[in-house]
């Protein structure tokens, strides 16, 4: 996504950051730099708001500076503080569009979902731009509140709250902007002191020769669990083998929930490869899959970082795809549909998100086949489909650890996760 720099007042401020939802609430610096190291992104700011916390990102190759204050971000705080109760509801603005002009003529725009900035909800360029993304937005609907300058009052937005941005900002007594530092972007890896280096240099010596004494053991236990594991997989092939007169059972050879979540999130990575903007993210059994559409930027800037992806003929979608091998997840005994069906509607209705589940029919034989003997199985099938919504997805594998559960289809987006996949009951 590209950047833009801007002035208001003595004050350099950035729009056009990429955010992202954290949800590890007790490391998220630690969480923030591992997904700015996998996009790229040298420099990072977190915000939070109502029970979200968000990490915006952005690049000094690409005019970043440490310091610059993000606008969304204030602006978004600004929001919350001063519009949420114009109505008397005592409710949070949740969602909403904003549009404001800037005072070199440029114009940002902010997209806000669940209190959550859209992946391309930080915008800024001409009014043209602008009207084109907010429309955009605006027709998909759901939104509680449109703000912005006055003059976009003539739209015809509904619930459209009239505010200029220099209103808007937070000031002073004497007239200056008001900002904290948590509004500045800061380096993902910190800087280290020359005490800390002389201490690490103490402890890498001190762990480099416990690390030769220790060798020896670690290369006989590592020996020992490559053979256990190797009979585990040996005795989970045998007991998935199904017998002479039974159905061949589905669930052995397809990995576990909790595996195949942690594969599809540990390949997401090229979220804004060259500044073009991710559509959708697939994860299946045997590859993940990439979708992109141009926005603002090149052909070029996408294969410089991608340069497998396969670009359409007009130059303005693309797609990538990579390998993805998962182990089997084993012949577990299966649960009694209502043991197994009824906890799961509980867990999901408890976040508030639907699980929507179907029987799948037995195949029936083929024409002229009716009179063989084929083995039926002795299970039910059923599909399972979930939008997770904002929730974080291995907290979704989670609910799904139950015997007989396996995921087939991981797919992100718009900032949202959706679950697809098949349960096996008796």
């Amino acid at each position: 996504m590209a950047i833009l720099i801007t002035q208001i007042d003595k004050r350099k401020f950035i729009c056009g950051l990429f955010w992202q939802s954290l949800s590890r609430p007790r490391e998220l610096w630690r969480e923030a730099a591992e997904l700015g190291k996998k996009i790229d992104s040298d420099l990072l700011l977190l915000r939070r708001e109502q029970a979200t916390v968000q990490a915006g990102y952005a690049n000094t190759g690409e005019g970043a500076r440490r310091g610059m204050l993000s606008l969304a971000a204030l602006i978004a705080k600004a929001i919350a503080r001063e519009c949420s109760g114009e109505d008397d509801s005592q409710q949070p603005l949740n969602n909403w569009l904003a549009a404001f002009k800037l005072p070199d003529g440029m114009w940002a725009y902010c997209a806000v979902r669940d209190s959550n900035f859209l992946p391309n909800g930080d915008f800024a360029g001409t009014k043209t731009e602008v009207l084109e993304r907010l429309f955009g937005d605006y027709a998909l609907g759901g939104w509680n509140r449109v703000i912005g300058d006055p003059e976009l009052a003539e739209c015809g937005f509904h619930n459209f709250t009239p505010k200029g941005l220099q209103e808007l900002l937070p000031r002073t007594k004497d007239g200056q902007i008001r900002v904290g530092k948590w509004a500045a972007l800061r380096p993902r890896q910190r800087q280290i002191s020359s005490k800390q280096l002389v201490i690490a240099g103490v402890l890498a010596l001190l762990m480099t020769a416990a690390g030769i004494v220790g060798w020896s053991v670690y290369k006989h236990k590592k020996e020992e669990q490559e053979r256990e594991q190797a009979l585990e997989a040996a005795r989970r092939q045998m007991l998935g083998q199904a017998g002479p007169n039974q159905a061949p059972h589905p669930w052995p050879g397809k990995p576990l929930p909790k595996v195949f979540t942690q594969a599809c999130i540990g390949q997401l990575g090229l979220l804004s490869p060259g500044g073009w903007l991710l559509d959708e993210y697939v994860c299946e059994a045997g590859q993940s899959r990439y979708s992109w559409s141009r926005g603002s930027s090149t052909t070029g800037y996408l294969l410089a970082q991608v340069p497998t992806a396969s670009v359409d003929t007009n130059g303005d979608k693309a797609s990538s795809s990579a390998p993805l091998s998962l182990p089997p997840g084993g012949n577990e005994t299966l649960l009694a549909t209502e043991k197994l069906l009824r906890p799961l509607q509980t867990r999901f209705q408890l976040l508030g998100l639907a699980l929507k589940v179907a029987l799948v029919p037995v195949p029936q034989p083929l024409p002229g086949m009716e009179d063989q003997k084929v083995p039926l199985p002795d299970w039910q099938t059923y599909s399972l489909a979930v939008n997770a919504g904002g929730v974080p997805p291995a907290e979704i594998a989670a609910i799904f650890t139950q015997p007989g559960i396996r995921l087939d289809k991981l797919l992100y987006r718009g900032g949202e996760w959706t679950f697809e996949g098949v349960m096996y009951a008796k």
